[in-house]
């Protein structure tokens, strides 16, 4: 069994990358949290965004797991919904969040952790 604090430390150094190509959007999620999250990345273009901002610990996931991995405070990886709603997450307990608003594509709300938020943000906006 692996306890807590080494699963922290897993997963506390590897991130979620955001990469921008023209109009298009390509949030990655790499090393172990691929294991979490059962996927690998997520395509969107930039139009879809209906609104990016930082956000805490404060926002918390849907309900309904659809597939990925839950550890209640320690982390969320994968694919939700609730209220009528497809999201992704890939956050940590102590992670850098950002949380993106979308239309028009598979999911409606991206809220994953990043390295520099403010950075992500600006490049997003």
């Amino acid at each position: 069994m692996i306890c807590q604090s080494a699963l922290e430390e897993r997963a506390s150094h590897i991130m979620v990358n955001v990469e921008i190509h023209g109009d298009d959007v390509i949030v990655k999620v790499i090393g172990s949290h691929k294991i979490w999250a059962l996927k690998s990345e997520i395509r969107f273009e930039k139009s879809n965004i209906v609104s990016i901002e930082k956000t805490g610990p404060e926002l918390q996931p849907p309900l309904l797991f659809r597939v990925g991995t839950a550890l209640p405070g320690f982390i969320c990886a994968g694919t939700l919904s609730g209220r009528q709603r497809k999201e992704f997450w890939d956050r940590t307990k102590n992670g850098r969040g950002i949380c993106i608003e979308l239309v028009d594509t598979e999911y409606d709300r991206i809220v994953v952790d990043v390295q520099d938020p403010a950075d992500a943000i600006s490049r997003l906006s």
